[in-house]
C-alpha cells in the first residue's frame, strides 16, 4: 500500500486535532468518521489505513498539523485499531 492512507488518518485525526487527550476523542472520531462512512470508506478500509500507517514508520505529525507527537498519534491509532476490531463499530 502507497501512502494512500494519509485521507484516512487525517480524516480519523482532524476531529481531536485540538484534544489534549487523543485517545479521550476516539469515540468521537469514529462517530463523525468511521460509522459515517466518511470518504466513502468502510470500517475495514479505515482498518487497512490505520495499520499501514503505524506500519509505515512515517512521521505522524506530518499528516496533518498539530501539537501531538509521534508517539501520542500512534496511541491514538492503536486505540482506533482495537474498536475497529470490535464488531461494535459497524454495527452502532
Amino acid at each position: 500500500m502507497s501512502d494512500d492512507w494519509k485521507g484516512h488518518i487525517r480524516a480519523l485525526l482532524y476531529p481531536v486535532q485540538f484534544e489534549s487527550d487523543l485517545v479521550a476523542g476516539v469515540e468521537r472520531a469514529l462517530d463523525l468518521v468511521v460509522r459515517r462512512g466518511a470518504l466513502g470508506a468502510s470500517p475495514e478500509r479505515y482498518l487497512a489505513s490505520v495499520r499501514a500507517a503505524q506500519a509505515s514508520g512515517a512521521p505522524l505529525t506530518d499528516v496533518i498539523p498539530m501539537e501531538h507527537s509521534d508517539l501520542e498519534i500512534r496511541r491514538f491509532l492503536a486505540e482506533v485499531e482495537s474498536r475497529l476490531t470490535d464488531d461494535s463499530v459497524s454495527s452502532a
